[in-house]
């Protein structure tokens, strides 16, 4: 996977970066926040219930 140079602004293939020489370390991701994975959980919910609702619709 291709790491980005923040000085640089571009895609380097390896540890070090081409073109500043820039030593470039994995940079921890950061979690969704809570409100981000309640609107999704919810979102997904409802589009369950939606399509069952079309498909009692469809059925009668």
């Amino acid at each position: 996977m291709a790491q980005w140079c923040e000085t640089c602004d571009r895609s380097v293939e390896g540890s070090t970066c081409e073109v500043c020489g820039a030593t470039l370390g994995d940079t921890p991701r950061e979690p969704l926040p809570k409100k981000w994975v309640f609107f999704i959980a919810v979102t997904i919910i409802y589009l369950i219930y939606r399509i069952y609702q079309l498909i009692t619709w469809l059925a009668h």
